[in-house]
């Protein structure tokens, strides 16, 4: 019997259990690239993208993109247990890393993993990884791809045959039970998309700087000592104290010869003394 499910309501998301080879043309060398996949179990229309790893990030990214390609976000997302979308998953304790919960939040959808050892919790998430895995991975194995570029537009177009393909018990397809029966229950999109962010934790130096790996950034000098939360994106910089945002800054992503310091976070003899450089030249 097949099992209901309220339109719009979840997405599910996984990677496939195969890979596609990427070939160097030089060394001959050998690259695995990975299948993501989300599902809406309501339709069971499906979002599959080609990456070149698994990362929290790419993860993340994933997510956007097929946000964007379904043009909405769901009440539910349910990922699989893997360590980039949930660190710990028992019967008493669920921890979700910090980004993923971000990016959920930036959509207004709410994180339910499926529990470990219960894949009755994801069954059409499942039958879609082996759905994507038989149309996309399988009509691929034969090929050679050069470069994951032109592995991606494969996979793309072997995703728009399995959207389109018939039902073999109902009338239409994937596409045509979305458009009929769930896009107009999706929730809007944000007016723009969520850029992921990496958190990391550092102690403040002495001299009240914290670093993204390239360069250093002020924070309040009265943190010395105390550990802050990092929030990198591609633009910016920010730090949380507690909770609590404490210092932003412009990222510069090339070296510079000193620190992107604020004024406001200095000691106020180091103002000072800022003010005399500042009134000699």
């Amino acid at each position: 019997m097949r099992i209901q499910h309220k339109p719009g309501d979840e997405m599910e998301v996984d990677w496939a259990g195969g890979t596609i080879d990427i070939y160097d043309e030089v060394t001959g060398e050998i690259s695995p690239a990975y299948l993501f996949v989300a599902v809406l179990p309501c339709s069971l229309y499906v979002y599959a993208e080609l990456c070149p790893n698994m990362k929290s990030d790419t993860f993340i990214n994933c997510h956007v993109h097929a946000y964007t390609y379904f043009g909405g976000s769901t009440r539910l997302l349910i990922p699989d247990n893997l360590k980039t979308g949930v660190t710990k998953n028992t019967r008493y304790d669920t921890l979700i890393p910090r980004a993923y919960k971000e990016m959920a939040d930036h959509y207004n959808t709410a994180i339910v993993p499926a529990r470990v050892k219960h894949p009755d919790d994801k069954p059409n998430a499942e039958g879609s990884v082996k759905y994507a895995t038989t149309w996309i991975l399988a009509a691929l194995r034969n090929y050679h791809f050069f470069s994951i570029e032109e592995a991606k537009t494969a996979v793309s177009e072997k995703l728009e045959e399995l959207n389109l393909r018939p039902f073999k018990k109902r009338l239409g397809n994937r596409r045509s039970a979305f458009e009929d029966e769930e896009r107009e229950f999706m929730l809007p999109l944000p007016k723009a998309p969520y850029e992921p962010a990496v958190w990391s934790t550092a102690k403040v130096q002495n001299d009240y700087l914290i670093s993204d790996g390239i360069n250093k950034y002020s924070v309040p000098f009265d943190l010395i000592g105390e550990q802050v939360d990092i929030r990198l994106t591609s633009a910016i910089v920010e730090v949380f104290y507690h909770g609590g945002r404490v210092a932003s800054h412009v990222r510069r992503t090339t070296p510079q010869r000193d620190p992107i310091c604020i004024r406001e976070h200095m000691p106020l003899n180091h103002q000072k003394y800022l003010s005399c450089l500042v009134s000699m030249y």
